[in-house]
């Protein structure tokens, strides 16, 4: 309380200056506005320049690398002719013009000119009218003809008037042979109209405006764009194009646009006002402070003793284990004050050895885990542990909700002995029973009319049930308490699944139902399992789909494989799991239809058996509508290893 009187005090000795703070903020912020603003303008400047370099060089690569790849094509051509001496056949020639013109993108047709004279030209349909042309009888084209062979070089030329008709870029490479002799003349014709539509594109993706021209005076021919760009200020690059002297001009299509000094100004002093009256608002509300604080304060005892009112430990620690807040509950369950375990590891709550499967385990998002805690005195109990995760101040905190369950282990423990108890007492007597009906419905106590016949098969029948149920409920007991044994060998997974379809064969013709096997792998699938664990999973998982299938109707069993698992699947036609009824589905004495009305019979343990059983053989259990509406139950089994096998 003294604290906060102390904070109102400092609070009004603030209040004659709290408008000084905001003006000379005021000032400094002019300053600093003035100074940024001219950075800030400079900076804008130096980014477009340094993005329309990094454009421009994309586009000159572009227009590089479309148009040198078709000419490097006549290149590879007059090596191959040079390396023949010049001398191919006309079958071998049309063969390799054919694969240039496949490659080339912007190829329209490539000539061949011995002595000068165009005697192939491929393709030749729409060009007849080239073939036979002499180049030195063509006035226009001649004396630039005469310049490069006499230069020994190739040159890019055009737009051109072509003699077959239309316009084109042709690119003349004279060929001399190894022995120094002029061969004559490779005319690559190219038709650029669809680089140019590729240019275009490129560049309005860029949003820069592009012109090619050839590079020479100011006057020089504009091949392609916006001739005004090189009498402006854009930004041209040389190409380098084979036996071409181009260049490229590229200029964005807006100016960049930015805020100018007055503009920055205005907004230095609009965000310098805004900024002196939340100063002044912070001095005020720095008056009110201590109220919150009386309030936090308020807020942190009702907190505590909302947490010491819970019956369970609640158990607060930071990232790396260490306890920081516990609740007064921790007395009655550890026997330690909460003061003692300030500080100290997470670990002395647990059993010796629990530390260990903690780490091994996740139980996050409040997920309980059952494991054992040690007392103050040294007493180890079971206790169920949960965690969530928050974050104070900036950093992770873990709770741990801890619930002591000594006691119902004490009960479900009591109710396990009175279970397995009952069972066995049961079996004795039941097994005298049916075996007693057994001979007796085989006529061991003479012949029998109908209606006792009829009568001691139901009462063989149902010793019959009465038995499975008692076997169901050891089997149970036996998994709860991990004493039942397996014998794990390796065994041809189909051959199981063959027999157990045998197996269920009488059950399948008397409700008139048909069994299949399918599988689209081969026989050789090996798993190491327990033969008679298997045969007792596929009996629930093939009884249920029987006694659930129409008449008529047929059960499919299915293998398939899966990396490095192997999955089975018994699905049968009838009308499915309900969504409402699917979680409790592999749950203990859980059944769709639990009335004493229920057309299909069961103690709803199988598939709670099964589970336990396919866990137990390192393998997984599960359900799922199958396409025709139907169940379809499925496992999986991890394959055997090359080094089991051997």
């Amino acid at each position: 309380m003294e604290q906060s009187n102390a904070l109102k005090q400092q609070s009004h000795w603030l209040l004659p200056w709290q408008w000084l703070v905001p003006l000379f903020c005021l000032c400094c912020a002019a300053i600093i506005t003035e100074y940024q603003a001219r950075q800030l303008v400079e900076q804008r400047q130096n980014q477009a320049l340094q993005q329309l370099v990094g454009l421009s060089g994309q586009l000159r690569s572009f227009v590089e690398s479309e148009l040198n790849t078709s000419l490097y094509m006549s290149l590879g051509l007059a090596s191959h002719i040079r390396a023949s001496d010049g001398k191919l056949a006309e079958k071998e020639m049309l063969f390799l013009l054919h694969s240039l013109l496949e490659q080339g993108k912007h190829i329209r047709n490539i000539g061949l000119a011995p002595d000068n004279v165009l005697t192939l030209i491929y393709p030749v349909q729409g060009n007849e009218r080239a073939l036979g042309l002499n180049y030195q009888n063509v006035a226009q084209q001649w004396p630039d003809i005469k310049q490069l062979i006499d230069d020994k070089e190739p040159r890019l030329v055009g737009p051109v008037a072509l003699i077959q008709g239309g316009d084109g870029y042709v690119y003349r490479l004279p060929l001399f042979l190894n022995d120094g002799r002029y061969w004559g003349i490779i005319s690559t014709v190219l038709d650029l109209t669809a680089f140019n539509q590729m240019l275009l594109q490129q560049a309005n993706s860029y949003q820069v405006q592009v012109g090619i021209r050839e590079k020479g005076a100011g006057s020089g021919q504009t091949l392609f764009g916006y001739s005004h760009l090189f009498n402006e200020e854009a930004l041209i690059l040389d190409l380098n194009i084979k036996g071409a002297d181009w260049q490229i001009a590229v200029r964005f299509m807006e100016e960049a646009t930015g805020w100018g000094l007055w503009q920055w100004r205005l907004a230095g002093a609009s965000l310098s006002v805004v900024f002196c009256l939340m100063l002044a608002w912070l001095l005020y509300s720095y008056r009110r402070s201590a109220l919150f604080a009386d309030a936090l304060q308020d807020n942190e005892i009702y907190s505590r003793r909302i947490m010491d009112s819970v019956l369970d430990v609640i158990v607060t620690t930071d990232p790396d284990g260490t306890i920081e807040r516990v609740n007064s509950a921790v007395s009655t369950v550890f026997g330690y004050l909460p003061a003692q375990l300030a500080g100290r590891p997470f670990s002395i709550l647990l059993a010796s050895g629990q530390a260990d499967v903690l780490a091994t385990v996740d139980p996050g998002d409040g997920t309980a885990i059952e494991l054992l805690g040690a007392r103050h005195t040294g007493e180890v109990f079971a206790m169920d542990l949960s965690r969530n995760s928050t974050e104070h101040q900036g950093q992770v905190r873990h709770v741990w909700l801890i619930r002591d369950i000594s006691e119902r282990k004490k009960v479900e423990q009591l109710k396990n002995d009175f279970v397995s108890t009952v069972s066995h007492e049961l079996r004795t007597p039941l097994t005298a029973i049916s075996g007693a009906l057994g001979l007796a419905v085989g006529g061991a106590l003479g012949e029998l009319n109908d209606k006792q016949q009829h009568m001691l098969m139901l009462a063989q029948q149902n010793s019959q049930r009465l038995g499975k149920l008692i076997n169901d409920l050891l089997d149970i007991e036996k998994l709860a308490v991990n004493k039942m044994q397996f014998k794990l060998r390796l065994w041809p997974l189909a051959e199981l699944l063959r027999q157990a379809i045998d197996l269920n064969q009488p059950l399948a013709l008397q409700r008139q139902v048909t069994l299949e096997l399918s599988s689209a792998e081969q026989d050789d699938l090996w798993v190491e399992v327990d033969e008679v664990r298997v045969q007792q999973v596929m009996a629930n998982l093939l009884a249920n789909a029987i006694r659930h299938s129409p008449v008529g109707a047929s059960v499919q069993v299915t293998m398939e494989l899966y990396a490095k698992t192997v999955r089975v699947s018994v699905i049968d036609q009838g009308q499915g799991v309900s969504d409402s009824f699917e979680p409790r589905l592999f749950e203990k004495f859980s059944q769709a239809d639990s009335s004493d009305r229920r057309q299909v019979a069961g103690t709803g343990l199988g598939l709670a058996i099964c589970k336990d059983l396919i866990k137990a053989m390192r393998g997984e259990i599960g359900y799922q509508r199958s396409v025709t509406g139907g169940a379809c139950f499925y496992f999986r089994l991890p394959l055997a290893t090359e080094l089991s096998l051997e």
